[in-house]
């Protein structure tokens, strides 16, 4: 039996809002709106849940009843179908009980889409009626906004085809919590992130030590304050020699400087700086086996400022234009200042640009790093592994944010771009087609580079004397099939598919076509070759292929 402090409140551990007296209070808690549906609400006493999704599935029960009580006599014909439609939709979403998860605000507050693709109901709802589009751009914009300070201009005319009110899907959304309600009482405890608790913990008595001993256990949970309220140091160790989780509260809000090791390890993870429970100064990010940094993001007042990535040698500097799209400069280690251009965001994960960062709550919900890190250490190295890093990757995360070149790059170091034989720089890996047409004994004074969806279309090269001017063009990638997907996935292979070339040729300096260019069909076979002796205009070439 684990031995613990502070009981009482783990006592009344699924009791959502222990505070409140009746549903009424309880549905409340979940969404303040409720608060302008007081003679429609449901009427009884506050009910234990044995969990959030039950909690959920309360709110939306009632919810439906009042929608389904309104009969939406002043709708048109489409209106009403699609409320109609819509109440059906909503109905099965309760019952599937896949709700988002909040990872990452220690409050009750509206999650959009979360790390899992999974859509809160207003969300979903908008997904299933050919709106996904419109959910994500919310989601991009902020994924805890509620419905009622949402900006989208789309959404009125969502909004009035759904054939609900702006007052009903207010109602229709909900707050999600921070952290797994029962977190403290599952088998794997231990790797689940506890919420902030006055408390201490200690890990189980495994040789059946006697209570007068407890003092020279290690503590597992500890949360320092007074009646209730967290003011001093939190900390949630991983095991009795390993630290997992530390930092400080005032007053009840986060403050002051946060650790994260890597779960399992004694590797810090990240650190980053709170005040008055929001992030500010710099959040770091550290190499899980070398311990380099690679990833600060500059916060100031709860905002992501600037985000800086370390990889291969450059740092790669970015600060958002908008919920889409990032500046980014890209230097050397020493400061020098070699690229600079657009990305837009790629977010498989649907994280925030600035969330790219691994979670440990996320690398611990459905598999225990303990029941296989024996084996897989004894599989690894002959079991030598002092840090136990598993033969599986439990740290993987959901596919973080990407960043993809768009529009035009200037590329301004010298010595970089004398391209060896295989084209090849951290700042770009060029196409070994593109590498055939331009001459890689020339050292140019700068490059500049034109992406189309991260896909090289003009390369520039200028020199003293030189000059070079690369036009490419390539086919859209085909989809690979589900099982290729599957596989890939398995193997942990997340490469994307190497395009098929379509046009590769030369422009001089006056735009016009010049020596050899090469048309290929979509299995790469060269179709088509052209030769221009004398340069040609291209709307000198149409008017001939007339």
């Amino acid at each position: 039996m684990m031995k613990k402090t502070a009981i009482t409140f783990f006592a009344l551990l699924f009791l959502i809002n222990v505070s409140a007296t009746s549903l009424y209070d309880q549905l409340c808690t979940f969404n303040f709106n409720w608060k302008n549906h007081k003679t429609q609400a449901p009427e009884g006493e506050a009910r234990v849940f044995a969990s959030d999704k039950e909690y959920i599935q309360a709110h939306l029960t009632s919810v439906l009843a009042i929608l389904r009580a309104n009969p939406g006599n002043d709708l048109d014909k489409e209106q009403f179908r699609s409320r109609m439609q819509l109440i059906c939709l909503l109905d099965g979403y309760r019952l599937a009980g896949n709700f988002p998860m909040n990872y990452y605000r220690n409050e009750r507050i509206p999650v959009f889409i979360d790390e899992h693709n999974t859509h809160c109901a207003v969300g979903y709802l908008m997904q299933q009626t050919g709106h996904e589009v419109l959910a994500r751009r919310i989601a991009a914009a902020d994924n805890y906004v509620w419905v009622k300070d949402i900006t989208d201009p789309e959404v009125p005319a969502w909004q009035h085809a759904s054939g609900f009110s702006m007052d009903e899907l207010k109602l229709i959304q909900g707050a999600y919590f921070s952290y797994m309600e029962n977190a403290f009482t599952l088998p794997n405890r231990y790797e689940i992130p506890q919420k902030p608790e006055c408390i201490t913990a200690y890990f189980e008595d495994k040789t059946q030590t006697s209570p007068e001993k407890r003092n020279n256990w290690k503590v597992w949970l500890n949360g320092e304050g007074e009646n209730g309220v967290l003011h001093g140091r939190w900390e949630q160790n991983y095991s009795e020699t390993l630290p997992w989780i530390t930092g400080h509260y005032t007053h009840g809000k986060r403050s002051g400087k946060w650790q994260e090791y890597y779960q399992g390890t004694n590797r810090l993870c990240r650190t980053e700086f709170w005040d008055n429970d929001k992030l500010n100064g710099v959040r770091t990010r550290f190499d899980r086996y070398n311990g380099q940094i690679i990833e600060e993001i500059l916060f100031k007042d709860g905002k992501a400022v600037t985000k800086t990535n370390f990889e291969m040698g450059l740092k790669y500097v970015r600060t958002p234009i908008d919920s889409t799209l990032v500046w980014t400069d890209v230097y050397d280690l020493q400061g020098e200042l070699l690229a600079s251009g657009k990305e837009t965001i790629h977010n498989p994960g649907n994280l925030q640009w600035f969330q790219n960062i691994e979670l440990t709550a996320l690398n611990s919900i459905s598999l225990s790093s303990r029941s296989v890190s024996i084996n897989a250490m004894n599989n690894n190295n002959g079991g030598n592994n002092d840090l136990g890093y598993q033969g599986i990757d439990l740290y993987a995360a959901p596919p973080l944010v990407e960043y993809k070149k768009e529009g035009t790059w200037m590329y301004y170091s010298q010595t970089i771009y004398r391209m060896n034989s295989w084209g090849y720089h951290p700042l770009y890996v060029m196409d070994y087609r593109v590498i055939q047409e331009l001459n890689t004994t020339i050292q140019y004074d700068s490059v500049r580079v034109d992406y189309v969806e991260n896909e090289l279309q003009h390369f520039y090269g200028f020199g003293a004397t030189d000059f070079v001017h690369v036009f490419v063009e390539f086919y859209k990638p085909t989809l690979p099939t589900d099982e290729a997907l599957a596989f890939r996935e398995q193997m942990g292979w997340y490469v994307d598919p190497t395009p098929v070339l379509k046009t590769i040729g030369k422009y001089n300096e006056c735009g016009q076509k010049i020596g050899e260019w090469k048309h290929y069909d979509e299995k790469g076979v060269l179709y088509k070759l052209e030769h221009f002796l004398i340069p040609r205009d291209e709307e000198e070439e149409e008017r001939a292929s007339r």
